[in-house]
């Protein structure tokens, strides 16, 4: 046995360097973004202003441009840096696409939309690694929820049937929620059928586009009995035998669900409803439970619709979809249950049952935690917990620390900054409070605009920021 042993080591010293390190441009990138996160905001933005003027490492610097961009603070600084790289950089290079998405980001924050939407939609255009998912963030930070929705509806509108990859993929509709609910809590003012519905085509590959998205924005503005008139409209014409396109019948049975459940009023018409898209798809329950993923976020975005999802994710509970029976004749990956018991948690935190959420976070750590955004949401729960209900400010605070250590993921810190500033400042270190908000306030920024949950996290830190100054 030693023998073997020295061997392995032997060949292990034998091999060259450079086979025993080697690492692919994403794994370096990934390296580097990683040990940013446990960055201070000021000391992260100074690691990648340095590795943008010293790397000749192309992934590297790729990813310190994206990352400087994702801050709030300074704009103009940040913008001069970004144009520099522009200037320098390979046009060809992953460096030089990534700096015209954070160019455009930036330029939006500034103001500068017109400007900034152009760069975004010719990168889209162009192919650009990450476009559309950093220009759909960019107008979720400024504000722009119609345009959201609108850019939605054209790329589901126009997925061709021949490309069964593009047309399978969030061909439902439900992605044009999340937007517009979000759009009704920050400009209760508005409409979704005049801002949104007004500005959509036909489709031609997709004759029944239209008709979903108008049951989407007339559900958006709270219009749900013309909403399921209108659903009633398409089932009909799916069952005349005279419709000719696409096959949209699980798409129908998933937006009737959805507008069952946002209206709230019949929850057991709700279930059946979903009931139906489930027996619709077990062929692949792994997809529709993703689907169902995707809709419970759109349920985040207003307070009143978070407390409604605890009876979609009691019945899933309940009824065992949410089991590695129910999804094994499917690929749908074990981890990515995490999600969808996270949001089970959450709901059962919405309604109040604060031991059965407790209970929840801890079982989600035990087999999520540290790997998935899920597992370290859940350890953000069990802190608060501790932290509210049993007054244990050194344990809550421990496992905050222990998140920001080995799990910093960016949609995370925000929250873990706040919730550390709560502690400080139940502990009248008022100083240390308001430089946590400020690590929390540079990563969402003051603007009023963004997902629901960031609405809420920048609302509370704000009082809690104007009772530290006494304003």
């Amino acid at each position: 046995m030693t023998k073997h042993v020295f061997l392995v080591f032997s060949l292990i010293f034998l091999i060259p360097c450079s086979m025993v390190i080697a690492q692919t441009d994403a794994e370096r990138g990934q390296a580097f973004i990683l040990e940013s996160k446990r960055l201070p905001v000021a000391e992260r933005v100074d690691r990648a202003v340095l590795t943008i003027q010293n790397s000749t490492d192309d992934a590297v610097v790729a990813e310190a441009v994206t990352d400087l961009a994702q801050f709030w603070n300074n704009p103009e600084d940040k913008l001069a840096v970004i144009e520099d790289v522009l200037s320098k950089a390979d046009k060809k290079s992953k460096t030089f696409q990534r700096a015209e998405l954070a160019k455009a980001r930036t330029l939006a924050r500034l103001g500068q939309k017109a400007e900034s939407h152009a760069i975004f939609e010719k990168a889209i255009a162009d192919g650009n690694e990450k476009a559309l998912h950093f220009y759909h963030n960019s107008l979720w930070e400024t504000g722009d929820y119609a345009k959201v929705a609108i850019d939605t509806y054209k790329r589901l509108a126009e997925s061709a049937q021949d490309d069964p990859a593009k047309y399978e993929k969030e061909r439902d509709f439900v992605g044009m929620f999340d937007s517009l609910r979000a759009m009704r809590v920050i400009f209760p003012e508005s409409s979704a059928i005049k801002e949104v519905y007004s500005q959509l085509n036909d489709s031609e590959v997709r004759p029944l586009a239209k008709p979903l998205a108008e049951v989407v924005c007339l559900s958006a503005d709270d219009r749900y009995g013309e909403a399921l008139a209108a659903l009633d409209k398409v089932q009909e014409l799916l069952q005349s035998g005279k419709y000719t396109g696409p096959d949209e019948g699980k798409n129908v049975a998933l937006l009737r669900a959805a507008v069952l459940f946002f209206e709230g009023r019949d929850f057991d018409v709700a279930r059946d409803a979903l009931r139906k898209y489930l027996e619709l798809n077990t062929d692949n329950p792994g997809r529709a439970l993703c689907r169902l993923s995707f809709f419970m976020c759109t349920m985040e975005q207003a307070l009143v619709d978070s407390q409604k999802a605890l009876e979609l994710t009691s019945m899933l509970m309940d009824e065992g979809y949410l089991t590695d029976k129910y999804i094994s004749q499917d690929e749908f990956r074990k981890w990515e249950l995490h999600g969808l018991l996270h949001h089970h948690q959450k709901a059962v935190a919405f309604a109040g049952k604060w031991d059965e959420s407790t209970r929840l976070c801890i079982e989600i750590m035990e087999d999520y935690y540290p790997d998935t955004m899920a597992g370290a949401n859940s350890a953000l729960g069990l802190a608060l917990y501790i932290s509210w209900h049993d007054k244990d400010w050194d344990g809550a605070e421990r496992l905050l620390n222990d998140v920001l250590e080995n799990a910093p993921y960016d949609g995370i810190a925000p929250f873990v900054y706040a919730a550390l500033a709560e502690i400080a400042d139940a502990r009248g270190d008022r100083a240390k409070a308001l430089t946590l908000l400020e690590q929390s306030f540079d990563r969402i920024g003051t603007a009023p605009y963004g997902r629901g949950p960031v609405q809420h996290l920048r609302e509370n830190s704000q009082r809690l920021r104007s009772k530290i100054l006494g304003q």
